[in-house]
């Protein structure tokens, strides 16, 4: 699977600031729906983000996925030469892009990873199952929470399991308060074990396109 990441070396900004980084790319290239996930109504678009922004070791970075979001991401190189953030207009005048090939999708082998950001993988309803629940079964509950993420991304990106083939998940989580869009909520960070291969730097659970549930791999 092709994958590239576009770096603004020259640029810093905060965890907080990555949803108007995104603001203002998406709206700069209204034109591209995979960048900010909306219909010509304004209406969300309900699937996997492959164009994602964040801070990678507190570079500002956006990441693309998949052949058809990549060619759109060489327009993006192209024509970013600033940014506007909270009315500051910040030169971009340093772009690093990097186009490569990735593995992607279920495996033989166990990968551990980290949460390089907080990963937000309760809704609503299962929030209230978690708060109610004890220890072993909030484990539980996450290992099926982040299954379900897997699965759900794997879906959308054309990887598909065998009825044979069952993702494993062990996790070694501790709770933090984030704030997203203007809501306090509870998500996690910390370490897990997977059979399912990811690429490093995407997202899994909510609000991945603006920066949340990043993984990297442990070596």
């Amino acid at each position: 699977m092709k994958k590239s990441t576009l770096l603004l070396n020259n640029i810093n900004l905060r965890p907080s600031q990555i949803h108007k980084f995104r603001g203002f790319v998406g709206n700069e290239f209204k034109e591209h729906d995979l960048i900010h996930n909306h219909d010509e109504k304004g209406n969300p678009i309900y699937r996997y983000p492959l164009i994602q922004f964040k801070l990678i070791e507190k570079t500002p970075a956006i990441i693309a996925i998949t052949d058809k979001a990549v060619n759109i991401f060489a327009e993006i190189f192209m024509k970013l030469d600033k940014i506007i953030i909270e009315d500051t207009v910040i030169p971009v005048y340093e772009k690093d892009l990097k186009v490569e090939e990735v593995e992607f999708g279920y495996s033989d082998e166990i990968f551990m990873y980290e949460f390089a950001s907080p990963w937000i993988g309760l809704n609503q309803k299962n929030f209230k199952k978690y708060n109610d629940a004890g220890n072993d079964e909030k484990n539980e509950i996450l290992k099926k929470v982040m299954t379900g993420n897997i699965l759900s991304m794997a879906k959308y990106l054309d990887s598909w399991l065998s009825q044979d083939q069952k993702i494993k998940i062990a996790h070694k989580l501790k709770e933090i308060k984030v704030n997203l869009k203007g809501k306090s909520m509870t998500a996690f960070t910390g370490i897990f074990k997977t059979n399912f291969c990811l690429p490093d730097y995407l997202g899994i659970g909510k609000s991945v396109s603006r920066g949340f549930g990043t993984v990297k791999v442990m070596i």
